[in-house]
């Protein structure tokens, strides 16, 4: 008997990986080859209790998608399936039920690889009240539907990558200056990278990208989730998501008088 490993990543989009050599058609569904990998998970029930991690190359389809999702606030689902066939050199797959189901968590990025921390679905479902953290920052994702500021966005040409960093022809739109961090370079095509920081000609991002010399970007400004930030950059304080206000003395440590 021969297994192998399937997974689905649905939200906004839906990818089918495995790390499979070959293709595996599954209910009508094709399952692509990736070399994803994951960390040991649990036996048995604790399986579906345990963290899942999944480590990709930077540059995967899937990685980018994921980076995008989380500058727009939106959730992606993750399903760890396994199918069996039983012989070798047998087309037919037949799915043998899901190990692991959750929700991605966050990545990171390193030169090597992309990191997927994975939360499994029965710890959300036992999370008692809401998810949002009371703080005095903002928590909403920046240009988020709860956030529903406006994107401050300005175009710029690129003159030459260097690693993480990318160069711009007459160098960060004025307009944008100071406002970068956090917010990011969309190409074309619609790929879009975070930004770390900026300087007066270039801007760093989270990762190397290849942009070839010559094309247009769009730069679009971040957030540092204050108050004053919100108000002045995205007039959109109505929509704040912080509790500034906070009392800074603890009664119960410092006594009320």
């Amino acid at each position: 008997m021969h297994e192998v490993e399937l997974y689905e990543f649905s939200g906004s989009e839906v990818f089918r990986l495995t790390p499979h050599e070959v293709v595996v058609e599954m209910g009508g569904d094709a399952y692509q080859p990736a070399p994803i990998q994951r960390n040991p998970l649990a036996l048995g029930a604790e399986a579906a209790k345990s963290a899942l991690e999944l480590s990709l190359p930077p540059d995967h389809a899937v990685v980018r998608h994921l980076l995008r999702a989380a500058t727009l606030g939106h959730t992606t689902e993750v399903v760890l399936r396994m199918a069996r066939r039983s012989t070798e050199n047998s087309d037919t797959w037949t799915l043998d039920g899901a190990r692991w189901m959750g929700r991605v968590l966050g990545v990171e990025v390193s030169d090597e690889a992309a990191r997927i921390r994975c939360e499994p679905a029965l710890v959300s479902l036992k999370r008692i009240g809401l998810r949002r953290l009371y703080s005095r920052a903002c928590s909403h994702v920046l240009y988020s539907q709860a956030c529903g500021a406006t994107p401050v966005s300005a175009s710029a040409t690129v003159v030459h990558t260097e690693g993480s960093r990318v160069y711009l022809d007459g160098g960060v739109p004025a307009a944008l200056g100071g406002a970068l961090a956090g917010g990011w370079l969309e190409t074309a095509s619609g790929m879009r990278y975070m930004i770390v920081t900026e300087y007066v000609d270039a801007v760093e991002l989270l990762y190397p990208v290849a942009v070839q010399a010559g094309h247009t970007v769009v730069l679009v400004a971040g957030c540092d989730h204050t108050m004053t930030t919100c108000r002045e950059r995205f007039d959109n304080l109505a929509n704040y998501g912080g509790f500034p206000f906070i009392p800074l003395k603890n009664p119960f440590a410092t006594g009320v008088f």
